[in-house]
């Protein structure tokens, strides 16, 4: 399970830096608060 989110993470990081090189701002938003969502659900070490 863990690998699987690590994995979203990284390819949601993608997504944005891609949607920002296209000048998306919009979609840029909505992925960012997505990845912040994940981000905050993670346990911490």
């Amino acid at each position: 399970m863990e690998k699987n989110v690590n994995v979203e993470i990284m390819m949601l990081q993608y997504r944005i830096k891609r949607y920002q090189a296209m000048g998306k701002g919009a979609m840029c938003q909505s992925l960012t608060a997505k990845l912040n969502k994940l981000l905050a659900e993670q346990p911490t070490l």
